[in-house]
């Protein structure tokens, strides 16, 4: 089964998003992308991994604080943890601060 014409458009969004607000940062990270996969390394040497996971229409990020499955809900527009229901925004932006040292607003 494959996903749905929402998940991708929701997901490439997603990931345009993020990857727009992590190249204006200062600090540079090093940002790479192939197949459904987005690389980011800090300077710290700290790497996050965002992945897109048609077979089950989620959004996987890996950080060192753990790895996250987000699913989207329609009604908040917004992509929410499998296990605590945080945002996945929330969710990056205070990952971002405790491993790379980065003060990311969305």
């Amino acid at each position: 089964m494959s996903a749905s014409p929402r998940y991708y458009e929701c997901i490439d969004d997603t990931f345009e998003q993020v990857e727009s607000r992590l190249e204006a940062l200062a600090s540079d990270p090093d940002i790479t992308g192939a197949e459904g996969v987005l690389n980011v390394t800090f300077g710290n040497g700290v790497v996050f991994v965002l992945s897109r996971q048609p077979a089950v229409e989620q959004l996987w990020l890996a950080t060192p604080g753990g790895g996250f499955h987000f699913v989207w809900r329609e009604s908040d527009a917004d992509w929410f943890d499998t296990r605590t229901d945080a945002p996945f925004r929330d969710l990056l932006c205070r990952e971002l601060e405790v491993h790379a040292n980065e003060r990311f607003e969305w």
